[in-house]
């Protein structure tokens, strides 16, 4: 991961490599309690996806700092297709790709480390809860290109649901 950011085009990131079992949430929480600055947007995002050109500017144009985060919907192959040979669908039921302000992060406490410290799933609606009961809203769209591959979950990591 750290040699392909070094080769990107984003010029501000920073690797953070932790030990232990993986948690998604602690990871991202890891990146998120990393900026320091509130006017900083904090954008999350799955594994396995393709991240379109343009993307990154569309998320800050529609994160509004103290009142709404940005949650674009994907489209998710299916297993053995490609975004040549394209087969899946627009998955409307995930919110593992998040974008708000930090001082809106910060607001409303971010992830729940004791209910998903080595679990998966369920931490992304569980963010929208928090958001939203906080007064948040969230911009939700069908964005082009951003391409979730097909992966198994099997034995992906232990305290797997």
């Amino acid at each position: 991961v750290e040699s392909i950011m070094k080769n990107s085009a984003l010029k501000r990131w920073k690797y953070i490599k932790k030990t232990g079992s993986f948690s998604r949430s602690g990871g991202l929480q890891a990146g998120i309690d990393y900026v320091t600055d509130p006017n900083s947007i904090v954008l999350t995002i799955d594994m396995h996806l393709t991240i379109p050109f343009g993307f990154i500017e569309y998320t800050r144009r529609h994160v509004v700092q103290g009142k709404m985060g940005f949650s674009p919907m994907f489209f998710r192959l299916h297993p053995g297709f490609t975004e040549v040979n394209v087969n899946g669908f627009w998955e409307q039921m995930t919110y593992g790709v998040f974008g708000m302000y930090k001082s809106d992060w910060s607001n409303f406490g971010g992830f729940d480390l004791k209910k998903y410290t080595t679990r998966w799933g369920g931490e992304d609606w569980d963010i929208v809860d928090k958001v939203i009961s906080n007064g948040y809203e969230v911009f939700r769209i069908r964005y082009p290109g951003l391409v979730h591959y097909y992966h198994s979950r099997a034995g992906m990591w232990t305290g797997q649901r």
